[in-house]
């Protein structure tokens, strides 16, 4: 993080779904870095990810895309938690339009564009699942999506 042109991030005031996008422009600028692409499964939605994966395979973008998938989408339910405490949703704990289970399979989207994907439900799974991943990404030159699931909140 220390190095200028290695960490890329949205604007908190906005900016849901850009990483996959911005992801394939910054490999694309340097071809020969390593891209790896942090993603809530809303911002990983609002990306567009069946573009952005075509895209990713039209044009020999093997980057990683890491989907954090907590089957919700918590940046809404924390901003109307921040904005109405005392509102229906936080006296109910009912947050509608911030569920998102059955959670969909994430992962199976490098099937059909020639990447590389892997569900990963444990902890301990995390590493060897990104170690996988690279090799997809810098031997193989294929994308790859790791879909790692997290508490849910």
């Amino acid at each position: 993080l220390t190095v200028p042109g290695s960490y890329f991030a949205a604007s908190p005031a906005g900016g849901l779904g850009w990483g996959a996008g911005a992801a394939l422009g910054a490999k694309l600028a340097a071809p020969e870095k390593t891209v790896i692409a942090t993603l809530g499964e809303g911002a990983y939605m609002f990306g567009c990810p069946t573009a952005a994966h075509f895209v990713a395979r039209a044009y020999d973008l093997p980057v990683v895309f890491v989907v954090f998938n907590n089957q919700c989408w918590n940046a809404v339910k924390r901003a109307a938690k921040g904005i109405y405490p005392n509102g229906w949703a936080a006296k109910t704990n009912n947050w509608p339009f911030t569920d998102l289970t059955p959670s969909p399979a994430y992962e199976r989207m490098a099937d059909v564009h020639g990447g590389y994907g892997e569900l990963v439900e444990k902890p301990s799974a995390v590493l060897p699942a990104l170690r996988r991943a690279l090799k997809a990404v810098k031997k193989e030159k294929r994308q790859a999506i790791l879909n790692i699931f997290c508490k849910h909140p």
